[in-house]
């Protein structure tokens, strides 16, 4: 009511205005007729400047309220920099504390964005952030004051910025003395200890124990032996992270020592920090040193807060000599089997021929012990195992051992036994329903573990040593018993399994490797028939030759090529095309990618200078050191492309070849 009095007064005033301007230039008085027009005109741009909503002219501005003049005044005097700050950026007022600690520099900061970067400008509106300004960490908000017109000089925002450096630093001092649990293991004591005479062995030991003391109390940290072959190591986050930098140096330290003229010592790592209480950190230590064991020792595993970290894995997996774990894996296997109703063999999706090798050799086996069994073989299976099938069916018993997942989940019982193959990751099976559905469940696979694992496993025989899973289940056959015997159909199958996995006995091939083929060969293998199941039909011969020729260089001796075209068979066409330019002259590692539906494969080789697997590890594959793969989605090739050629890159940064 106030407000409509005032405007009405207004208006009778230019009214009023009016008439005494006519009156004037009646009486012909110039002067007074200009002096009232001047005021006629502040008049009418007040009114109409109010009624459009646009501040007041501050030539009639009124006197700020007792009430804005209380808010100024305890927003200047806070012990947070406050700053109000226009849609468009522009700073137009801000606090004694704002001023006194941004705008001491002699230019005074116009823009917000002078200030804070514009990246973490634009978060700001997700949140408050902590951010680092000056030399400082602030806690940075950001609140809107007026949204009521849509043009950015219009808008107010009001910024708030409190210095929690202090906190900061105090909290960083704090996790710095975090404890760090750490196992050190060596891999091959009982082999070094064969391999040293015996006179030597008390010098051998305190030389690694040396090493190791040495290199720990080098970082602040204490060590404590407690076996022959195992180490307690505790430390501080501070110097931990030290360590981390060095890339375990430890490691290549215990490597150089020589034991005899072949044989070298190897340490595993596993650590863990960040997990609430040294029980805790212990028991996830022990974990990491597990996953660095079945990834084939050499190497430091790091658990905290959640991620796994890798380091080293430099040399190739040891073979071990020992045959006493085969032996007592095959006897504990035999018992799940005659405890078991009948037992299935799942693989991993895109079948490869060890995959499909070992299953066909474990149901051969199974039928030698008049159990009932069955290979789950769904639509996705991949083309590169067809010829090894079209042999397997032309045996009608051989073809009755097949069965689809929902036949299998049909069949499936609490006393099925469920053998995982040449996989240890449940997102990889070729059937997740029925993993999920079985409750006794063994894995056989020759892999470097990964983090992620079927956890449900009653038994787990993990050899990276290994050639291939094939490898491992004929050794295993021979020490279930006299009794069990494979046909020479399975027999061949298992040994295609193992062709595929060295690249014809060429890489990863150990003494057992031609111990377990010459095993399958008085079984019956034909190696003639392997040979034609390896037969290439002349137009993938010629598209590998294209591959071949649009090879490129993208590190020293290192090249990566592709399909530009979606092959026959991806998976098995970017390895062969691998192979053939790993046979190249000069040429250690290479890459090959090949589109494959809405995905792209990567298959990679490696004469062993490199470690492919730690590569496509960082791209969600894995597999070995000189033999891995990968799938990617959501790109196009070149894209991929760029992705493989930066993953090589930074390995190659880390320096992590031999």
């Amino acid at each position: 009511m106030i407000g409509g009095n005032k405007n009405q007064i207004l208006w009778l005033a230019v009214c009023f205005i009016i008439v005494l301007g006519v009156v004037s230039l009646i009486f012909y008085d110039f002067k007074i007729t200009l002096a009232l027009l001047l005021i006629l005109g502040l008049l009418l741009y007040y009114l109409i400047s109010k009624k459009d909503g646009k501040p007041l002219p501050t030539l009639i501005e009124t006197k700020a309220s007792f009430h804005q003049t209380l808010w100024k005044q305890v927003v200047n005097e806070l012990n947070v920099c406050v700053a109000l700050v226009t849609g468009n950026e522009r700073i137009i007022w801000e606090n004694k504390v704002f001023s006194e600690r941004f705008q001491k520099s002699g230019k005074r900061i116009s823009h917000i964005n002078e200030l804070v970067p514009q990246k973490a400008l634009e978060s700001l509106s997700e949140g408050p952030r902590e951010i680092e300004l000056m030399n400082s960490r602030f806690f940075v908000k950001k609140t809107i004051l007026q949204t009521n017109d849509k043009k950015p000089g219009r808008i107010l925002q009001a910024y708030y910025f409190e210095d929690v450096t202090e906190k900061f630093n105090l909290k960083l001092s704090v996790k710095e003395k975090e404890t760090v649990v750490c196992y050190f293991y060596l891999d091959n004591f009982d082999e070094i200890m064969v391999a040293c005479a015996e006179e030597n062995r008390p010098e051998l030991l305190a030389e690694i124990d040396k090493i190791i003391t040495k290199w720990v109390h080098n970082f602040n940290g204490l060590v404590k032996k407690y076996d022959n072959d195992k180490y307690l190591v505790i430390m501080y986050l501070k110097d931990f992270r030290r360590a981390e930098e060095t890339k375990f140096g430890v490691l290549d330290a215990i490597r150089e020592i020589k034991v005899g003229q072949v044989m070298t010592p190897t340490l595993s790592i596993g650590a863990a920090y960040g997990e609430g209480s040294l029980t805790q950190s212990g028991r996830i230590a022990q974990n990491a040193l597990e996953l660095c064991l079945g990834r084939g020792g050499d190497q430091a595993v790091v658990k905290a807060e959640g991620k796994t970290y890798f380091y080293g894995g430099k040399t190739e997996e040891l073979e071990k000599y020992s045959r006493v774990r085969v032996r007592v894996i095959s006897h504990a296997l035999r018992d799940l089997i005659e405890e078991s109703d009948m037992v299935m063999v799942l693989g991993h999706l895109f079948l490869d021929m060890d995959a499909l090798g070992a299953g066909v050799g474990l149901i051969s086996a199974v039928k030698s012990m008049n159990k009932p069994g069955y290979i789950i073989l769904t639509p996705e299976q991949s083309p590169s195992v067809d010829s090894l099938l079209e042999f397997l069916f032309t045996d009608e018993e051989m073809q009755k051992n097949f069965i689809g997942e929902t036949e299998a989940l049909n069949k499936i019982t609490k006393k099925t036994l469920v053998v995982v193959v040449d996989t240890h990751r449940p997102s990889l099976l070729m059937s997740q329903k029925v993993i999920k559905k079985a409750e006794r469940v063994v894995v056989i696979d020759h892999h470097r573990r990964g983090e992620e694992f079927v956890d449900k496993a009653l038994l787990v025989y993990l050899e990276p040593y290994a050639s291939s899973t094939s490898e491992m289940v004929t050794e295993m056959i021979q020490y279930m018993g006299d009794d069990i015997k494979v046909t020479p159909m399975a027999a061949t199958a298992m040994l295609a399994g193992i062709a595929v996995d060295t690249r014809n006995f060429a890489f990863k091939t150990g003494a057992r490797t031609f111990e377990a083929a010459s095993y399958l060969r008085r079984a019956g293998a034909d190696p003639t028939m392997v040979y034609k199941l390896f037969q290439e039909d002349a137009q993938a011969v010629y598209e590998r030759a294209k591959v071949l020729k649009r090879a490129k260089e993208i590190a020293d001796h290192v090249v990566i090529s592709y399909y530009d075209e979606e092959p026959k068979n991806p998976t098995l066409a970017a390895a062969q095309a691998a192979n053939s330019l790993i046979g190249l002259k000069g040429v250690s590692a290479s890459f090959v990618l090949a589109p494959m539906g809405e995905r792209i494969t990567v298959s990679a080789r490696s004469l062993g200078e490199i470690n492919v697997q730690r590569i496509l590890e960082e791209l969600g594959g894995g597999g070995h050191m000189t033999v891995a793969g990968a799938q990617l989605s959501g790109m196009t090739m070149d894209e991929a492309l760029e992705r493989v050629k930066l993953a090589v890159l930074d390995y190659m940064k880390e320096g992590e070849t031999k």
